[in-house]
């Protein structure tokens, strides 16, 4: 369990980590939320209504969403949200114990520029899921059974398209909580 001494630091490894675990977990809890709350209703409605405007936009987003690196997306964001308009700072990190407002402020632009891959492939899964399940007999016999249409929705096609969904969720989990040191060197989050 030792992992010893920091060649550059001088100071224990174990330490330098326990320092950068809570702005490590907190941007990863902020960016899945972000994503799972953008991407799942945004493939649900796009499978609802497939072929129409949202579901070609939705599909032109997933594309440009897995094209476009991660930190060149970082790039321009600061660029245009920090620099330009001054909405949100460029870097640093303010610890939830501190407050959740100053938290939220200094995490805000680095989760959402990361919640782009991750809404792009959360909300794809969950149109393919959603559209097969939507083709099943079990849809068809409950809107002939007088059902509204956002309880087949989500009740019915959402709850049995669950299964990729929240593995796709959960493998966004661990590369999140695996990779965003990466990301964290764009923004300086210490």
């Amino acid at each position: 369990g030792d992992l010893g001494e920091s060649f550059y630091y001088k100071t224990k490894v174990a330490t330098l980590i326990g320092q950068r675990l809570e702005p490590t977990l907190s941007l990863a809890a902020l960016t899945i939320s972000i994503a799972v709350l953008v991407a799942v209703p945004l493939g649900v409605i796009a499978a609802w209504r497939f072929g129409g405007w949202l579901d070609r936009a939705l599909i032109g987003f997933s594309v440009l969403g897995f094209s476009v690196p991660v930190f060149v997306l970082a790039y321009i964001l600061i660029w245009l949200v920090s620099l330009k308009l001054g909405w949100l700072p460029v870097q640093g990190y303010q610890r939830l114990a501190d407050g959740a407002g100053p938290w939220l402020y200094h995490l805000a632009l680095p989760a959402i520029t990361l919640s782009v891959l991750y809404v792009a492939l959360i909300a794809r899964v969950t149109r393919a899921s959603v559209m097969d399940a939507l083709g099943e007999d079990y849809i068809r016999t409950a809107r002939a059974k007088g059902l509204p249409e956002l309880r087949v929705l989500v009740r019915h096609a959402l709850a049995n398209a669950a299964v990729p969904i929240i593995t796709v969720i959960g493998i966004g989990i661990a590369l999140l909580i695996g990779g965003v040191v990466v990301t964290e060197s764009v923004y300086a989050i210490p």
